[in-house]
C-alpha cells in the first residue's frame, strides 16, 4: 500500500508529495518522529501515520522547519546507516533505486524549505538548496 508524507511549498494548497511503500514509509515516519518536540503535534502526527499520512505543513513552527531541515540535511545519512545499509543493500539486485527513492525525500524537503524561503514563509536556513 502507498502512503504519503506531505510537504507544505509556501503557497496555500500546493503541497509537494512523496509516495513511498508501507515499510520505507514506517521508516521516514519515525525519523519525522523524533524531529517534533511540541506534545500535541506529536499525537496528531501519531495518528496520521497510524493513517498512512504525514502531514509536515500541520506541525507548528519550529517542529515543521525542523523537520523539513532535519530531512533535508540529515535524512540522505541516515538512508546510507539505517534505512540502506551496506548489510542490507548487499543482498538487492538493484539497490541503487531503492536508496535514490528514499533520498529523494531530502530534495523534496530541500525545495520545500526553498520555496517557503523564497515566499517569505520563513528564512532559508544554512545548507539551502
Amino acid at each position: 500500500m502507498t502512503k504519503l508524507v506531505s510537504l507544505p511549498s509556501g503557497e496555500p494548497g500546493e503541497d509537494l508529495d512523496w509516495f513511498a511503500t508501507s515499510a520505507l514509509f514506517e521508516d521516514v515516519a519515525a525519523f519525522i518522529l523524533r524531529h517534533v518536540v511540541d506534545d500535541q503535534a506529536r499525537r496528531d502526527l501519531t495518528a496520521g501515520v497510524a493513517s498512512g499520512c504525514v502531514f509536515v505543513g500541520d506541525l507548528p513552527e519550529p517542529d515543521r522547519t525542523n523537520v523539513l531541515t532535519a530531512l533535508r540535511d540529515t535524512f540522505p545519512g541516515h538512508v546510507d546507516s539505517d534505512i540502506y545499509p551496506p548489510r542490507v543493500t548487499a543482498r538487492m539486485d538493484t539497490p541503487e533505486i531503492f536508496v535514490a527513492r528514499a533520498k529523494s525525500l531530502a530534495r523534496l524537503a530541500g525545495r520545500c524549505l526553498a520555496l517557503r524561503a523564497a515566499s517569505g514563509a520563513v528564512p532559508d536556513s544554512e545548507g539551502g538548496t
